[in-house]
C-alpha cells in the first residue's frame, strides 16, 4: 500500500491526522498578550523553546496564575503532547514530559494530541521521516517567518500500524537515540580533554601521540 513514507504493509491504517489527533494551534496576540507575560509564573512553551534536546527547561515566557487559569482549557499541555512549531523552521517538533505538565502552548507552536491509541512516541518518529519532513517543508507558507497552519497539519496523511509495531518502532529508535547521546557524551568530554591538554603542549610539556587519550585524562585530573 502507498502512502506519504512509501509503501507500507496492507495491515497499517491510512488516516488524515485529524482522524485520530486533535491539532489545536497556540493562542494569537488577542488571546496571549504580550502584557499578559511576567517574569516567573507558568512556563509558556513557544517555537524558540524546542530544540534538539526536546522542549527548554526554562522557556522564556512566563503568565500568571489568572491567565493560565484562563488558558489552560484549551491550551494546556499534558505528558505524550507533541509540538509541532508553526512559525520558523516548521520541521521542528518536541514531545511534552512530565516535567511540562500543566505548561501552556504558546501561538508559535501548535499542539497534536492522540484521541485514540496511537503511541505519541511513534507519532513523534513518524514526524522525524524524511518523506513527512519534506511535506511539513512543502506546506509552509513563505515569507519573512515561515508559517504552517493548523488546516494543513490536520490534513496530514498518516500511516498507523498495529500496536506492537508501533512499540518496535519506539524501542528501537530510542536505542539509538541512546546510543546517540553516548557518542555525543564521549566527543564532548574529549573536546573538553583538548581544551585542558593544549596549554600544557603549547607550554613546552610534551604527550606522546601514544599516550591513550584516558592515560592522559587521568594525569590531567591528578
Amino acid at each position: 500500500m502507498n502512502t506519504l513514507i512509501g509503501s507500507v504493509p496492507d495491515n497499517w491504517q491510512i488516516k488524515r491526522l485529524e482522524e485520530c489527533c486533535d491539532v489545536q494551534p497556540g493562542p494569537s496576540g488577542t488571546t496571549l498578550k504580550a502584557s499578559a507575560y511576567v517574569i516567573e509564573g507558568v512556563p509558556v512553551v513557544r517555537a524558540s523553546d524546542i530544540g534538539p534536546e526536546g522542549i527548554s527547561p526554562r522557556p522564556s515566557k512566563s503568565v500568571g496564575e489568572e491567565t493560565a487559569e484562563r488558558l489552560r482549557r484549551r491550551y494546556e499541555l499534558c505528558s505524550g503532547d507533541i509540538l509541532l512549531v508553526r512559525i520558523g523552521v516548521t520541521t521542528r517538533h518536541a514531545v511534552v514530559t512530565e516535567r511540562q505538565e500543566r505548561w501552556l502552548l504558546g501561538g508559535s507552536c501548535i499542539r497534536i494530541r492522540a484521541t485514540q491509541d496511537i503511541s505519541a512516541d511513534y507519532l513523534a518518529c513518524y514526524f522525524t521521516h524524511p518523506a513527512v519532513q519534506e511535506w511539513l517543508a512543502e506546506h509552509t507558507q513563505r515569507g519573512v517567518l515561515p508559517t504552517i497552519n493548523a488546516a494543513k497539519i490536520r490534513s496530514m496523511p498518516l500511516a498507523l500500524p498495529p500496536a506492537v509495531v508501533q512499540r518496535s518502532v519506539v524501542e528501537v529508535a530510542k536505542a539509538i537515540d541512546t546510543k546517540i547521546r553516548a557518542h555525543e557524551d564521549v566527543i564532548q568530554a574529549t573536546r573538553t580533554l583538548r581544551e585542558l591538554l593544549m596549554p600544557r603542549l603549547l607550554a613546552g610539556d610534551p604527550v606522546s601521540p601514544e599516550v591513550s587519550v584516558d592515560r592522559i585524562a587521568r594525569q590531567l585530573r591528578e
